[in-house]
């Protein structure tokens, strides 16, 4: 069995047995290349392989052999693969050569010729006939050949050498040595101006001229395709890098790719089964809001409640089972009629506005009959009365036209002075007696309406006392919850009282009661919040006193989250003691980290008290927007400064008061200097804040002088505090243990010291000037 000329190694069979899987040493090593790998191999080994014109008893190479001696040609680093492989006992390794062979024929340059021998010019000359040419040279010839004249001849050829000369070392000395593509410029401009001043061989140097141009060119282009030849190399060899770096970037992404899809797998399968988790859960909320199904099952337990004897008692039972009977009946009437869907509850109302437009409809018709009814019975007494007696120079249409403004005017008066008795017990708070008042109607009887005698006023007040006593019961039965929905819902309001609440907060819940105790909430807290959950539509908010307690009830239960709906749903009849309440529910420290000083602050804007929503926000640590609304809205003081100092101190507020703001003429305006901020501080005791805030105000930077501090700035820039408070204050910090911030005091204080003193001094120095030169003017006149 044949090897491989190599590697010596056993050929592979080909599938089914037609043949073995080699390379034959007469083929081609490539589709592009007509070198055959016999002609590579004895140019890689250095010694001749024996050609053989059939392939078949020739030598061959393996798969692997065969494509090293492939890469071999491309590349000459494969040399060494192919080499690496070569048995001792091999084919190859008998005809390897002593050195290896670096580079391939693939890899060959060719290289540009050059011409090196000068094109020699002859000039053929007739003989002379004289010995002397027309130039005056003498010319002898030999071999039929003119000599040419020398190059200097003259003084002028000499003195244009010696410029020449002159010229070019001129122009040397202005290039740069090492240039040498500068220097040839200066010798080519030379030599051009050489063949310009010889004439007599001016053909000749410019032949040669042009010779070493061309050769320089081809030096030049030859220089420049090996650079592009040696870049083109460099890729060719950094090619299979290249492939491998981009082989294992495509690994990487191939495995990012996996490590991506099974987190997708992952996720899915957890989505899934959460799906299947809420499926669940869904069918056990269907299985527990579903009544069960009564089952008929024997239970030889005693009835609870009745012992033995009554248990066989026939009649007892009997009487028993009717009442059970009777209860359970009730039952399910009220789990039928209590709870309906919310889509009954629309069509229940539309069907209820749709009733009271009618009603009131009807009651307009028959306001406009009953008075159409009493001016007719007006009119007919006035004609009886006139039939009866027939007074002289009247009417009957005089008497009835009478009649009718008579019973108008005194219509008009009695309802003014209903007007004013119901006015007068509405301020008293009885609002029951004038309604009770309104309904006796005391006056005349030929003035009286028929609003007595009608039946809607009678069905209205028995309804209202129906629903009175509804309210009662569901409170006295401690259904605080459903009593608060009755009240807050009662018609015209009549539940929606001061007196309500009390009587709601005078109720207390029994720990024992479960009913009671929904979401934890009391009955006060019940009741204000169905009173603020009725409002809306033609419902108004409730008075200023209600809502006031409905607030403080809410505070008091730390409900924040339904304060916050009622004052965002505007459920509320704003006042400025609501306000308060709201703010001073909050104890957290600045800034506030509830929602009460943002409430407040929104009660406030609504009231437009702009100085009290500005305490809000620096309670809120909203300093900037504090300041700005201060400045728009508000006249600000040193005095209200120095109160919301003292209402609200911060570090971040310290900084805004002493730093200030550029005004549009860009001045500097603080609204507080440094020593008030300080002094204040210091009569609130607040050392805590005092010592941070000077030492802040060192380290930071002056911005227009950036050598000096911000805190010597606002020293320089305080001229309301004295030297005496400065100093009572510098003692202060040292009673107190702060030295070196006492010294950094003291020494901002010498210099603000010095610079009063030197400009008075200038002051001084100024008007004795002018009192001096007022004098000289004085005595010159």
């Amino acid at each position: 069995m044949e090897t491989c000329a190599n590697c010596a190694s056993s050929f592979k069979k080909k599938p089914g047995g037609s043949g073995y899987y080699r390379y034959s040493l007469e083929n081609k090593l490539g589709s592009s290349s007509n070198i055959t790998a016999r002609e590579h191999l004895e140019y890689v080994t250095g010694s001749s392989v024996t050609p053989d014109s059939k392939k078949r008893s020739g030598k061959f190479l393996c798969h692997e052999c065969w494509n090293r001696l492939g890469n071999s040609f491309k590349y000459k680093q494969y040399v060494k693969d192919f080499f690496e492989a070569t048995e001792q006992e091999s084919y190859v390794s008998s005809k390897r050569a002593a050195s290896d062979i670096v580079q391939s024929p693939g890899t060959s340059f060719k290289r540009p010729r050059y011409t090196s021998t000068p094109v020699k010019l002859k000039l053929r000359m007739s003989q002379p006939s004289s010995a002397t040419s027309s130039s005056g040279f003498s010319t002898p010839t030999s071999g039929g050949f003119a000599r040419l004249p020398p190059i200097v001849t003259n003084e002028a050829d000499r003195i244009f050498l010696r410029t020449l000369n002159d010229y070019i070392e001129s122009e040397l000395g202005k290039v740069d040595a090492s240039d040498d593509e500068q220097r040839y410029i200066v010798y080519k401009t030379a030599f051009n101006k050489i063949i310009e001043h010889v004439t007599a061989y001016q053909p000749l140097l410019t032949t040669i001229k042009k010779e070493y141009e061309d050769t320089i060119e081809a030096i030049k282009k030859a220089q420049r395709e090996a650079t592009f030849l040696h870049g083109k190399l460099k890729a060719m060899a950094s090619e299979p890098s290249t492939i491998r770096n981009y082989r294992k970037r495509g690994d990487e992404l191939e495995e990012r790719i996996n490590i991506v899809k099974k987190d997708n797998e992952r996720l899915r399968n957890q989505l899934l089964e959460l799906k299947v988790k809420h499926k669940e859960r869904e069918k056990q909320e269907r299985e527990i809001t579903e009544p069960p199904k009564r089952e008929l099952k024997k239970d030889r337990r005693l009835i609870p409640g009745l012992t033995l004897e009554e248990c066989i008692d026939k009649d007892l039972l009997q009487r028993k089972y009717v009442e059970l009977d009777r209860q359970l009946k009730e039952l399910t009437i009220s789990f039928k009629t209590r709870y309906v869907p919310k889509a009954r509850k629309i069509e229940l109302k539309d069907s209820l506005d749709e009733k009271v437009e009618n009603r009131d409809m009807l009651l307009r018709q028959g306001q406009f009959f009953k008075a159409k009814r009493q001016r007719l019975k007006i009119a007919l007494e006035a004609a009886q009365a006139y039939n009866r007696e027939k007074p002289p120079h009247q009417t009957v249409g005089d008497t009835v036209m009478m009649a009718l403004q008579y019973a108008a005017v005194q219509a008009r008066k009695q309802r003014e002075a209903e007007q004013a008795l119901e006015n007068q017990n509405q301020s008293e708070g009885g609002g029951a007696g004038a309604r009770e008042g309104s309904a006796v109607g005391e006056g005349p009887a030929t003035t009286s309406t028929f609003e007595d005698d009608d039946p809607n006023k009678e069905k209205e007040a028995e309804m209202m006392l129906e629903y009175i006593e509804k309210f009662n019961e569901l409170f006295e039965d401690a259904k605080y919850e459903e009593a608060a929905i009755h009240a807050a819902n009662s018609p015209k309001g009549i539940l929606r009282t001061s007196a309500t609440l009390a009587k709601f907060r005078a109720a207390q819940l029994e720990p024992a009661d479960v009913r009671m105790r929904i979401n934890s909430r009391t009955p006060l807290l019940m009741f204000c919040d169905a009173l603020m959950s009725s409002v809306g539509g033609e419902t108004k908010p409730p008075d200023q006193k209600l809502s006031l307690e409905c607030v403080q009830c809410a505070l008091y239960e730390n409900r924040l989250d339904l304060l916050t709906h009622w004052i965002a749903q505007k459920r509320l009849e704003f006042t400025v003691d609501i306000g308060y309440a709201i703010r001073d529910h909050c104890h957290c420290q600045i800034p506030c980290r509830c929602s009460a000083q943002a409430m407040a602050q929104n009660v406030f804007m609504q009231l437009k008290l702009y100085q009290e929503a500005v305490v809000c926000l620096f309670r809120q640590g909203r300093i900037k927007a504090g300041l700005d609304l201060a400045r728009a809205r508000c006249s600000f003081k040193r005095e209200d400064y120095v109160s919301l100092l003292k209402q609200c101190p911060s570090i971040a507020l310290l900084h805004a008061l002493v730093e200030g703001q550029r005004s549009k003429e860009g001045t500097l305006e603080r609204p507080l200097p440094l020593g008030t901020v300080i002094l204040t501080l210091l009569e609130e005791d607040r050392f805590d804040l005092i010592l941070p805030f000077i030492q802040e105000l060192q380290g930071m930077k002056s911005r227009d002088e950036p050598s000096a501090s911000c805190f010597q700035e606002a020293v320089l820039g305080d001229q309301e505090t004295s030297l005496h408070e400065w100093n009572e204050l510098v003692h202060v910090m040292q009673d107190q243990g702060y030295e070196e911030t006492a010294m950094k005091l003291l020494a901002a204080l010498t210099v603000l010291h010095a610079m009063k003193n030197a400009l008075r001094t200038s002051q001084e120095e100024l008007f004795a000037g002018d009192l001096e030169q007022a004098g000289h003017h004085d005595t010159s006149v």
